[in-house]
């Protein structure tokens, strides 16, 4: 999946860890969180419709989270810092903007991919 992505994308992140949940606000779900600089933790979910959620966790959560990994590695390297409103509108972005990517190469046999181009990672735009 990270491979689809590019480097760029994942440079620096250390770890990307399955957590159980935590004691978080009764009323909210947490699906992920992006601890700065270098960690992306999910968290787990009643393990209904399973297929489903693991889709969910890996093509929106993740990438989601990978998007906040990406801006803020990038921040610290410019010294931008963003308001909380423009880093969840970039990290919505690249999710929705790699999902097609990453699903179309996971669904692609590993021998066609090896000719495919290499990843866009150079073409995302990380300006919000």
């Amino acid at each position: 999946m990270l491979e689809a992505i590019g480097a760029s994308a994942w440079y620096g992140l250390r770890v990307i860890e399955l957590r159980q949940t935590e004691d978080f606000d009764p009323g909210l779900v947490v699906y992920g969180k992006t601890r700065a600089p270098d960690e992306i933790f999910l968290y787990e979910q009643p393990a209904h419709e399973a297929a489903r959620l693991r889709d969910f966790m890996r093509f929106d959560v993740l990438l989601h989270e990978l998007g906040h990994h990406l801006l803020q590695h990038r921040a610290r390297k410019v010294g931008n810092i963003q308001r909380r409103s423009d880093h969840e509108r970039f990290a919505e972005t690249f999710a929705a903007q790699w999902k097609p990517v990453v699903q179309a190469a996971l669904n692609t046999p590993h021998q066609q991919r090896a000719d495919a181009p290499p990843a866009r990672a150079s073409h995302f735009d990380p300006s919000p």
